[in-house]
């Protein structure tokens, strides 16, 4: 049997996209909230989670050399994320 390789994620590439995902989050969450859109409100804070996650993850590398949490589990978050942003679309556009 073959040894898995140790590959970690790398803490810069989770801080570049935690930043790209963080800032139109935010730009979300307050306008939703100033014009009173729960669709936006729920889009941006799916993608803060996502983004906060991915920080925490980088920060935990940065210290231990180890992710935070199993890929797995990871990537089931990630995709919880993105189906509660694609509800938010769907809010915002239909309603």
């Amino acid at each position: 049997m073959q040894k898995p390789t140790g590959r970690v994620p790398s803490p810069t590439a989770n801080l570049v996209i935690a930043a790209l995902l963080g800032v139109p989050g935010l730009i979300n969450l307050v306008g939703g909230a100033t014009r009173g859109s729960i669709g936006d409100v729920i889009s941006g804070i799916a993608a803060l989670i996502y983004a906060a996650l991915l920080v925490r993850d980088a920060l935990h590398i940065k210290k231990t050399g180890l992710p935070a949490m199993p890929q797995a589990r990871m990537l089931l978050v990630g995709f919880g994320c993105l189906a509660l942003y694609l509800v938010g679309l769907l809010i915002k556009h239909n309603g």
